[in-house]
């Protein structure tokens, strides 16, 4: 990092950068997301190095091979190599490839610039990038067992390390993972405010076209920034909805809000023996996925839900592993139901498609700076 007046210059933080497996077959949503991401990882390497950090891969083992990804001890091998051969470093951290992509460069900066004993991250109970400084031996060994990065701040603290959220930030918190979030990235494109992307991200975001020849867009955008305009409408929303969106739902629509909060946290809260458990996915165990889609329309004018906590409750677990397969997923968000063989969820899709109001899936992202995003398109007539 740079040196400040009347301080010397502090060895330059490691950052490992994930990105995904190959082998998606062409044309899939899967695969569109995953060179979305590939696109997004090299970018943020390109940013995090001109900002002073040391960056290598943190390649993604393909489950097929017969190895199943760990990220803790993934991230500790790769992390004592490059320490072993850097060396004279004091602060190491890690970023998923499709993390940061709308955070500005003093968000960044500030990410990679822990004090010793500190862990910075975009989100501490839920981190995609996190950077620690100082005792690094200890640090690594607190790391080893987390399932996943999402745990990565709560165990440093647990650990001893105080902790530092970014999570006020602009766009601090979104991050890449399905299909739908790369048609929200683009969406941000349009929108005033937002970060520029590069041309290489932005060209992939314009020219990729979803299976049916349809170009990558929010499904029922129009419909949904009505329904946010409207003074005697309500939205629905459902998921893992933090309360910094919670509170621009609140303060940035017109509309009247009915949210239910879910399970945030859930999957940096693996290994603590307590499966995920959803009101949503109780009542649609109770009767059926379709008559759950019928029950939410009834509610509202429009249904926003993040349906990974509903796949995470039926699956008893927070690991995408046990949940339908990706390219499922990534179908339904956009109303795929060819391409959904899950009984359940190809059910769900179905209901939602021919629901009297609009429905929009997705993850995370969607309910948290997604759902920003989508507000101030509504808005901005985007």
């Amino acid at each position: 990092m740079p040196a400040t007046a009347g301080m010397p210059e502090r060895p330059a933080p490691l950052v490992l950068v994930t990105t995904p497996a190959e082998g998606q077959p062409f044309g899939s949503h899967a695969a569109i997301a995953a060179d979305g991401q590939r696109l997004l990882a090299a970018d943020l390497s390109q940013r995090l190095a001109r900002l002073g950090a040391a960056v290598a891969p943190l390649p993604f083992v393909d489950p097929a091979a017969g190895t199943a990804f760990h990220w803790g001890r993934s991230f500790v091998q790769r992390a004592r190599a490059a320490l072993d051969e850097g060396g004279g470093l004091d602060a190491i951290g890690c970023a998923g490839g499709g993390a940061l992509a709308l955070l500005d460069d003093g968000g960044l900066d500030a990410l990679l610039s822990p004090i010793p004993g500190e862990v910075v991250a975009n989100n501490r109970f839920s981190a995609d990038a996190f950077v620690v400084a100082g005792d690094l031996d200890r640090a690594l060994a607190a790391l080893e067992a987390c399932e996943t990065d999402n745990a990565a701040p709560r165990a440093l603290n647990d650990a001893g390390f105080a902790w530092r959220d970014l999570g006020t930030a602009a766009w601090a918190r979104f991050d890449v993972d399905t299909t739908l979030d790369l048609a929200l990235l683009r969406l941000a494109t349009r929108l005033e405010g937002t970060r520029p992307l590069g041309g290489s991200v932005a060209g992939h975001l314009e020219m990729a076209r979803l299976p049916g020849d349809r170009p990558l867009e929010v499904p029922h955008l129009a419909a949904i920034g009505a329904v946010l305009r409207d003074r005697s409408a309500e939205l629905v929303v459902g998921g893992r909805v933090p309360a910094s969106t919670w509170q621009v739902l609140e303060s940035e629509t017109a509309c009247r809000v009915r949210c239910l909060v879910e399970e945030r946290g859930m999957r940096s809260a693996r290994g603590t023996g307590q499966p995920p458990r959803s009101i949503l996915a109780a009542l649609m165990r109770r009767s059926s996925p379709a008559e759950l889609v019928a029950e939410l329309a009834s509610l509202g004018d429009a249904v926003v839900l993040d349906t990974r906590v509903l796949m995470a409750a039926v699956a008893a677990s927070s690991d995408a592993a046990g949940w339908p397969p990706e390219e499922e997923r990534f179908a339904s968000d956009f109303g795929d139901a060819s391409r959904v063989a899950t009984p359940w969820l190809r059910e769900l899709t179905e209901a939602a498609a021919g629901a009297s109001v609009p429905f929009l899936f997705g993850g995370h992202a969607l309910v948290s700076d997604g759902l920003r995003l989508i507000v101030a398109a509504a808005w901005q007539g985007r």
